[in-house]
């Protein structure tokens, strides 16, 4: 198997992990929030339009479907889409955002 075939398998399992007991969109977008909130090592940077961040948490925003980060810039705190933000990551962290987005159909 090639190593981006290897990758998808990789993170379709992590998806499969993530949303293993949920019945609908919104019960396994709850479960990626629910790997960030674990697995995730937050704060991390990130860059927003070429500005540079500090990412504290990822959640689901109030009445939004798709997670949203809390990032700070100059003492202010400010709620992007998680899919706007060149992080800056370990691992563990870079992992959950390509699982996402692959979860999405973004990858």
């Amino acid at each position: 198997m090639s190593a981006a075939g290897k990758d998808k398998g990789d993170l379709d399992a992590l998806i499969e992990e993530i949303t293993v007991d949920a019945y609908d969109d919104d019960e396994q977008l709850m479960g990626f929030q629910n790997a960030f909130e674990e697995d995730a090592n937050l704060p991390c940077s990130g860059q927003v339009v070429g500005e540079d961040v500090e990412v504290l948490s990822v959640s689901i925003g109030d009445h939004r479907r798709e997670l949203i980060a809390t990032c700070e810039r100059a003492g202010r705190q400010y709620d992007i889409a998680l899919l706007d933000i060149d992080l800056r990551a370990d691992a563990a962290t870079s992992q959950l955002v390509a699982a996402y987005k692959r979860w999405l159909g973004y990858r």
